[in-house]
């Protein structure tokens, strides 16, 4: 049997099936038998860089972080908060540095590229507030950067933004699973 610690996680491998725990609690786990590893290795693929034949543009070379997709029933809330100004925001991605949001057309708080605002992701009851950059603005919602997620060059989220994210990931895995 194969056994790996990674920070927070644990992987097993018994030859047949490939397990995924939390170091703090085994309970939270998932695995996958020897059909469900191919999905897992696409999904790997998709984090491994590029070739170094293939030119990148620059918003490639900016990604740090890989965007996992926010399923409609996932829990997952975003309020946007500037001053006494709240908005309710429906996240569609989100990563381990940041979140795209959609925001209804008639937010009371007024968004351009830069500006500085709070974001408290609220999931279960589990609630972070962080401090949020606008890095893209298109016609359907917003890309908001979290700051807090770096230490020096190094993407290092607030351990609570992990647990979401990873949770939100596992959740995507499934969703694709069952698709």
């Amino acid at each position: 049997m194969a056994e790996i610690t990674l920070r927070d996680i644990e992987i097993f491998y018994d030859g047949e099936t490939l397990k995924i725990s939390s170091s703090e609690d085994p309970e939270k786990s998932v695995s996958f038998d020897p059909k469900s590893v191919k999905g897992l290795v696409d999904f790997v693929h998709l984090l491994s860089p590029p070739e170094e034949t293939e030119t990148q543009t620059q918003e490639e070379n900016r990604r740090e972080s890989f965007r996992v997709p926010v399923i409609e029933d996932s829990g997952l809330r975003v309020t946007l908060i500037s001053g006494k100004e709240r908005c309710e925001s429906k996240p569609t991605n989100i990563s381990m540095t940041g979140v795209f949001v959609e925001v209804p057309k008639d937010r009371t708080i007024p968004l351009d590229i830069n500006d500085e605002l709070r974001a408290r992701l609220t999931m279960n009851k589990t609630e972070i507030e962080l401090e949020a950059i606008v890095r893209r603005i298109e016609p359907k919602g917003f890309g908001l950067f979290f700051p807090e997620a770096f230490k020096g060059e190094h993407v290092d989220p607030p351990p609570t933004v992990r647990r979401i994210v990873m949770d939100l990931q596992r959740r995507w895995m499934m969703h694709r699973k069952d698709l």
